[in-house]
């Protein structure tokens, strides 16, 4: 009989063969992300030690402060976990390619539960091992806690990421007996992406860096009860959060939360596979119906594409129709333009809260204009991050049906421009939008904010070339979902690239602004020489974000064809 481990093993070899069987610049690329992983968990560790000594160090509310923090982190990974073993529960269960092939080998339904629930909590708790881990390292060191605290972290840790593991599983199950599986998949996505659109909208117009301002507190004994307001009591957090402070305050073992906590893991480990043996093979019937694709259909649609891709010779048409249908159809790629939307609202709400009068008198508006030229930067680093996922893992979207663009009578070069075109109009929107409305808020003169709109065209331009150039330099056609493609090794080295011309440009513009701005500050005007200099730096930003625009996608589409699947 099949074990566990057998099945675990294609897994790790294919982890180990990743490293083996690349070639020197992947592996290269590969050691540079795993050092700038490594720096960045020591330099959260290292921050929260600080934050946390910091916080500890206040009278009465210290140790209040840090154990309500360590609440909320559990409370709030708790939150997190289970929606995300929901999906990935939803993928390894029900959606995986290699199901067909899991499913006739003889192995025994207790074997095939707990290797995918295995599969599913590796899956779905990286986060927790990469942004928990220090902050329970840095919480010990802070309290001089003894030996006890960080071995009991190990036997805490599984528990308390076993529970939201199991019931994912057990949800997921539920919902796919009343739902095609990719519908809920989709569905979960969506309102996942509707969530977090109304939590960074909320937590905008809270206005968080008010409670900063002691005037807030009415009084210390209503700051002290609110810090002191617990967890429900069955409730994993509660019981982790009890254990683990216990311990780092050297006080006796709370044995019935740990006894509740680790018993809470086994029994919801078999009341998941309980009620997955019974549902699921309904659930694999019915994640076997296709989606419905009405408005990709729809006639509306169809003489939109038309009359927005005239201008296009006929190749380069049907391209950015069919990615238009693609995106669409997929409420997984769609359901993103909510982020994008929450993101616009947060980031000028996030402008219009700056503290600009902390400088006064005739010198107001030069501060303003100051933070209206950085943020030309910050909104750069946007555009970046949109273009990671809407161009970056576009080529790698094409799957295992690469080789049929492979083998159309089309150009490799057009194929990436067709491919470049959808894309660049959410840069375009956001880019524009961000800067020219942070300037009106500011209330920065029209030059400037007309130099903002020129820079937000290059870097619009320029970022979408480097996207498409290196998402098909380094593209990945055996991943399931384009998101996980930018998250990748390729898609972090985009991200510097593209922050390297960020910056680049903004450096470029620094001579040029502050010549304007004088000028605007005096009420007069360039003299001769100036006007030349900044016309040439004007004119070497516009070269800079051509060349960046063309040179990555003739570059790539040199070695597009030779790619193998």
């Amino acid at each position: 009989m099949i074990g566990p481990a057998y099945l675990l093993r294609p897994r790790a070899l294919g982890l180990r063969n990743r490293w083996t069987m690349a070639e020197p610049g992947e592996r290269a690329v590969y050691a540079f992300f795993l050092a700038l992983g490594a720096l960045f968990w020591i330099g959260l560790f290292a921050g929260m030690v600080y934050g946390l000594g910091t916080f500890h160090q206040v009278e009465v509310f210290g140790p209040l402060i840090t154990r309500k923090l360590m609440e909320l982190l559990l409370l709030s990974l708790f939150a997190m976990l289970i929606f995300s073993n929901v999906v990935t529960g939803l993928s390894s269960f029900y959606l995986s390619e290699d199901l067909e092939l899991i499913l006739s080998l003889p192995i025994s339904p207790p074997v095939f539960f707990y290797t995918r629930l295995i599969e599913t909590l590796a899956q779905s708790s990286w986060a927790m091992l990469m942004f928990g881990v220090p902050v329970f390292l840095a919480y010990g060191i802070v309290n001089d806690a003894g030996w006890a605290y960080y071995v009991a972290l190990t036997v805490v840790i599984p528990a308390y990421l076993a529970i939201p593991a199991a019931a994912g599983a057990a949800i997921a199950s539920i919902l796919v007996t009343a739902f095609p599986a990719r519908r809920v998949r989709e569905l979960l996505a969506v309102l996942g992406i509707l969530f977090l659109v109304a939590l960074f909208i909320l937590l905008r117009l809270l206005e968080p860096e008010q409670l900063v301002n002691a005037q807030n507190f009415e009084s210390v004994a209503a700051a002290v009860a609110r810090l002191q307001a617990p967890i429900p009591l069955l409730a994993p957090p509660r019981w982790a959060s009890e254990v683990l402070d216990a311990l780092v305050r050297q006080r006796a073992m709370p044995w019935q939360q740990l006894g509740l906590l680790l018993s809470g893991g086994v029994a919801s480990m078999g009341c998941s596979r309980w009620l997955t043996a019974r549902l699921f093979a309904d659930g694999w019937t019915r994640s076997q119906e296709a989606r419905a694709a009405r408005f990709a259909r729809s006639d509306v649609l169809d003489a939109v594409l038309r009359f927005a891709t005239r201008p296009l010779p006929r190749p380069l048409a049907a391209i950015v129709t069919r990615d238009v249908k693609i995106f669409v159809r997929d409420p997984a790629q769609w359901s993103q333009l909510f982020l994008l939307l929450s993101l616009i609202i947060i980031y000028l709400f996030s402008v219009n809260a700056l503290p600009t009068d902390v400088v006064r008198g005739p010198y107001m508006q030069s501060f303003k204009n100051a933070l209206a030229f950085l943020n030309l930067g910050a909104a750069g680093f946007v555009m970046a991050s949109i273009a990671a996922r809407f161009q970056f893992a576009v080529v790698s979207g094409e799957g295992r049906a690469f080789w049929m663009v492979r083998s159309a009578p089309l150009d490799a070069e057009r194929y990436l421009w067709a491919k470049a075109l959808p894309g660049m109009v959410p840069m375009l929107v956001v880019g524009e939008t961000l800067i020219v409305a942070s300037n009106v808020l500011l209330d920065s003169p029209a030059t400037l904010t007309a130099v903002g709109a020129f820079t937000a065209l290059g870097l619009a331009f320029g970022i979408s070339g480097i996207a498409m150039g290196m998402g098909a330099m380094y593209p990945d056609f055996k991943v399931d979902n384009v998101a996980r493609a930018a998250a990748g090794p390729a898609g972090m080295l985009f991200m510097v690239v593209a922050l390297v011309l960020v910056a680049i440009v903004v450096s470029l513009e620094i001579v040029p602004v502050w010549f304007l701005l004088r000028a605007d500050f005096e009420h007069g005007s360039l003299g001769d020489g100036e006007a030349a200099l900044a016309g040439a730096l004007f004119a070497a930003v516009a070269a800079v974000c051509a060349v960046a625009t063309v040179w990555p996608i003739r570059r790539a589409a040199k070695g597009l064809w030779a790619r193998n699947l």
